[in-house]
């Protein structure tokens, strides 16, 4: 799959503030509409899609380019899969480090508004990725099915070892470090089924799963960008 940085960033940071819950303060709404021409330069998202063959071994286990194992209670939604399609993908390191540096002088306002933009890029950024692997698909005579997401319920963040492992974490910009967790700040990971007759499942479907569904925000959030 062809990455066009360009046409990944288009628009998302537009699309991204749109979507960030203000409280309809008066004063927090000004300096929303403020960071606008800061965004279109912090945000500089980059990718790395890598398709590998799969194929199930038994119910909880899926073998990814006949090497690392893929284990997780969700990972059977990949039955019937032929591929797997290992993504990376990062809002890039200088929209983290402006992040961090507004935490640390204190700038709390500022903050926590970046903070919420590159929680809604990313996962915008995630979905544009995601149909451009289904358009893919079907010119090579396949069927995407859904995305698994290391540390979402089903997937353990241990799998996040392994899909470093299969894919080109270090072709986004990103690192894999302790804890399975990544680097830069507000990026991700994820691996999505390629097959001839694959169900297809939203991401909200794996959050139902979870045994915080009811008292978690994050699914309000995931309706709005999980198709």
């Amino acid at each position: 799959m062809r990455i066009d940085p360009a046409r990944l960033a288009r628009g998302l940071a537009r699309q991204a503030m749109a979507s960030v819950q203000t409280s309809a303060r008066p004063a927090v709404t000004r300096r929303l509409h403020g960071l606008a021409a800061e965004m279109e330069t912090l945000l500089m998202p980059r990718a790395s899609v890598r398709v590998v063959s799969a194929r199930m071994e038994g119910r909880d286990c899926l073998r990814l380019a006949d090497g690392p194992e893929l284990r997780g209670s969700f990972v059977n939604r990949f039955k019937g899969a032929r591929k797997a399609a290992v993504v990376f993908a990062t809002l890039g390191p200088a929209f983290a480090e402006h992040t961090s540096a507004c935490f640390a002088r204190g700038a709390a306002v500022e903050a926590a508004l970046y903070d919420q933009i590159g929680t809604k890029a990313v996962w915008r950024l995630g979905q544009r990725l995601l149909a451009g692997l289904r358009l893919e698909a079907r010119k090579d005579g396949l069927r995407a099915g859904g995305a698994l997401f290391p540390g979402d319920p089903g997937l353990p963040l241990s799998a996040q070892s392994v899909l470093a492992e299969i894919g080109r974490p270090a072709d986004a910009g990103i690192e894999v470090v302790a804890g399975g967790l990544l680097s830069p700040l507000k990026s991700l990971s994820m691996v999505v089924a390629l097959g001839d007759d694959l169900k297809r499942w939203s991401r909200l479907s794996s959050c139902r799963e979870c045994r915080y569904f009811e008292r978690c925000r994050k699914p309000a959030e995931t309706r709005q960008v999980c198709r």
